[in-house]
């Protein structure tokens, strides 16, 4: 009986330890926090953004954001901003046109870490994102979340085609389709620009 009590005891020991470092990690990284500056109301111009689906490709002229971002030190990189407003002109798939509208915004803007490639770029997501495409015979809703990064050194928000902005109710003759996972790809140029560091 000691020994099991022993062997108990030492079980027990171990994964009180095991979950102690899981916790001392866990709480390590929820602590990480951001400086930006100046922060406040953006504007964002992109030039040809693409949606691409994989039996077609949707093109436009333009998109145009607007937003804002939080300003000061020790910010959550959790909704350290928003876009409040994102435009689409002249869009086309297929030689179809399309409108693109967009709907449940604000839209929160995420940085979830230093990139490995660039000390300069700060990794991260838009999240919340619901829009809807409407063009001759064809139409489709997606929603999901896009994956990105913020480049300090260009001032530009490049969103890189990841993430899983998902399609649904499509009707577009078999060029969008339920469940499709969309690559969108834009590189915005941000107004003013911003400078976002790890703390």
């Amino acid at each position: 009986m000691h020994t099991l009590a022993r062997k108990i005891a030492v079980v027990a020991a171990a994964g009180g330890a095991a979950l102690g470092l899981f916790a001392t990690s866990a709480s390590a990284g929820a602590q990480a926090t951001w400086t930006v500056s100046p922060g406040g109301a953006i504007t964002a111009h992109a030039q040809v953004p693409t949606l691409t689906v994989p039996a077609a490709t949707l093109t436009c002229d333009s998109a145009d954001a607007t937003g804002s971002v939080k300003s000061g030190s020790g910010l959550d990189g959790a909704g350290i901003g928003q876009i409040n407003s994102l435009t689409f002109d002249n869009c086309g798939l297929a030689g179809i046109s399309f409108e693109v509208t967009t709907s449940n915004t604000p839209w929160a803007l995420n940085v979830t870490g230093v990139n490995a490639a660039n000390p300069d770029w700060v990794d991260g997501t838009i999240s919340g994102i619901t829009a809807h495409i409407e063009g001759t015979g064809c139409s489709a809703d997606f929603s999901g979340t896009v994956t990105g990064r913020y480049q300090n050194d260009t001032g530009e928000l490049v969103v890189d085609g990841g993430g899983d902005l998902t399609a649904s109710n499509a009707n577009c003759l078999g060029l969008i389709n339920d469940g499709d996972v969309a690559s969108f790809e834009a590189a915005f140029a941000v107004s003013p620009n911003q400078t976002i560091t790890l703390d």
